[in-house]
C-alpha cells in the first residue's frame, strides 16, 4: 500500500507490512531512482462527523498549528485490526480497542514557507473516558499515490490504526503534498518543512482533543520507519533545538532504518550503481553531470523521478535534494537534508538491519557516532534487526514488534 525510501510498495500480501515498505526496484536504471520513492484515546465512542465546536477555554490562534476541521471517517473494529496483522506480528501483538478515525485539517507551511491548509489522520481508541492515554505521533513512509495517505487510508491495515488499537492517541500527518494539499510538492528529505508539518499537526490534534475533552496523560512518543524514521528524527531535532518552556519532549523516539545521513545514502547508492554498471554509473555521476548544463541535469532528474514514481503516481515530489546531489552540492544536502549530527535531550532508540541495502546501516552508524561525540551517549541506544537476512523488508515485522513492545513498557494508560 505504501512505498518507502528507495522502494515502491506493492499491496498484494501482508497488508500492514506492505503499508510500510516494499521491495527495492532492481533494474539498474532505477536503483538511484528508487532513492526518491523508496488522535486520540481515552475518549468513549465517537459521535457524528461534524466539526467540533471550539470552546473559549481552548486556545486555537491562527497560524501554524491552527486546528481547522475534524471529520469523522469511520470506526475500525478491533477484530478487523487483529485479522489484518501479518502472522509473524500477530503472535506478539494483541490489539485491545476498536478505533474511531477522523480526518483533521490544520494550518502549516510548505517548503517555500507559504501558509497552507494540510491534513492528517487522528485515531482514537475506544476506551473508558476516565483513562488518560499517551500520545503517539506516527510518521508514515514514502507513498506514491494520494489514496495511501493516512487520512485517505483509515483501514485495519493502516499502521496508525494499529497503534491506536494498542491504546495510544495517534496523530499521523499526511505531509504536505498529500491529502488536501495534493498537487503541492512533497518536501521529500527536506528536514525543516517535513518537521514543521509534523509538529503543526501534533499541535492541531492536541487542540482538537482538548475541544473534545479527550484526555492525554502528558506522555508523547515519536515513531516511524524509513522515511517515517527520517521525519521523526527531523521532528525531534526541531522540537529540541527550538524548545520553549511549554515544549514537551518525547518520552522516547523509536525509529527504524531511516536515511538520516542523506549524503552518505546517495553516495552509497551511486557506488552500487558504479559497481554493477560502470557505464551507467559514469552517466549519472554528479561530477560528470556538473559539467553539463542545468537542462541536462533536469532531464536526468525528471527521468529518475519518472522511473521511481511510475506513470500511475499522482504525487508531486520536491526534487531539491536530488538537484543538489546531481549538482555535486554536498554542502546543500547537509544543510537542508541531513538530520544525524545534533545533540538530543530525550531518548532515541535506533532500529536497523545490518544487511540493509535499501537504506544503508551506515545511516545509524553516522547518527550514533555523531551524537556520542556530542556527549549524548546515555540517551541513545541501537537495536539490530534479528531477521535473516536483515534487509529492509524482512526487518519490518521485527520493527513493529519491537516498537510496540519497547514503547509499551514506557507508556502509561494503555
Amino acid at each position: 500500500m505504501k512505498s518507502d525510501f528507495l522502494c515502491v510498495f506493492s499491496s498484494d500480501k501482508a497488508p500492514l507490512v506492505t503499508s510500510l515498505i516494499t521491495p527495492l526496484i532492481t533494474p539498474l536504471i532505477t536503483i538511484l531512482a528508487t532513492l526518491l520513492v523508496s488522535a486520540c484515546g481515552g475518549g468513549g465512542s465517537s459521535n457524528t462527523g461534524t466539526t467540533p465546536v471550539v470552546t473559549p477555554e481552548v486556545a486555537n490562534p491562527p497560524g501554524p498549528g491552527h486546528f481547522e476541521v475534524a471529520t469523522f471517517i469511520k470506526t475500525v473494529n478491533v477484530t478487523d485490526v487483529t485479522v489484518a496483522l501479518p502472522k509473524d506480528v500477530a503472535v506478539a501483538v494483541k490489539p485491545l480497542y476498536s478505533v474511531d478515525t477522523y480526518k483533521i485539517t490544520y494550518t502549516t507551511t510548505d517548503s517555500a514557507g507559504r501558509s497552507v491548509i494540510a491534513s492528517g489522520l487522528a485515531a482514537i481508541p475506544r476506551k473508558a473516558s476516565s483513562l488518560a492515554s499517551p500520545v503517539l505521533s506516527y510518521q508514515h513512509a514514502t507513498i506514491k499515490t494520494d489514496a495511501e495517505a493516512p487520512s485517505n487510508h483509515a483501514t485495519a491495515d493502516e499502521p496508525a490504526v494499529l497503534f491506536a488499537s494498542m491504546g495510544y492517541l495517534v496523530s499521523a500527518t499526511d505531509y504536505v503534498g498529500y491529502g488536501v494539499t495534493k498537487g503541492l510538492p512533497h518536501p521529500y528529505l527536506l528536514a525543516t518543512p517535513t518537521a514543521v508539518s509534523v509538529i503543526d499537526f501534533m499541535t492541531a490534534t492536541s487542540r482538537w482533543r482538548q475541544m473534545k475533552a479527550i484526555a492525554d496523560n502528558g506522555q508523547v512518543f515519536l515513531t516511524g520507519y524509513s522515511e517515517g524514521a527520517y521525519a521523526s528524527m527531523a521532528t525531534l531535532r526541531q522540537l529540541t533545538q527550538n524548545k520553549t518552556p511549554s515544549t514537551v519532549l518525547p518520552v522516547s523516539t523509536f525509529i527504524g532504518a531511516g536515511p538520516y545521513d542523506v549524503v552518505l545514502t546517495l553516495n552509497t547508492m551511486l557506488n552500487t550503481i558504479r559497481k554493477d554498471n560502470p557505464v551507467l554509473g559514469a552517466l549519472i555521476s554528479p561530477g560528470f553531470l556538473k559539467k553539463l548544463g542545468a537542462n541536462d541535469r533536469a532531464n536526468v532528474r525528471n527521468l529518475l523521478l519518472l522511473s521511481a514514481l511510475g506513470s500511475q503516481s499522482d504525487i508531486s515530489f520536491d526534487p531539491a535534494f536530488l538537484d543538489n546531489f546531481l549538482n555535486d552540492d554536498d554542502a546543500s544536502i547537509a544543510a537542508q537534508s541531513n538530520v544525524y549530527d545534533w545533540t538530543p535531550q530525550s531518548p532515541i532508540l535506533f532500529f536497523h538491519g545490518r544487511d540493509d541495502t535499501t537504506v544503508p546501516y551506515g545511516n545509524t552508524d553516522s547518527a550514533f557516532q555523531a551524537m556520542t561525540r556530542r556527549g549524548a551517549a546515555s540517551l541513545i541506544e541501537r537495536m539490530d534487526c534479528p531477521a535473516k537476512p536483515s534487509e529492509h523488508i524482512p526487518c519490518v515485522p521485527s520493527f513493529l514488534i519491537s516498537d510496540i513492545t519497547r514503547l509499551g513498557a514506557l507508556a502509561r494508560g494503555l
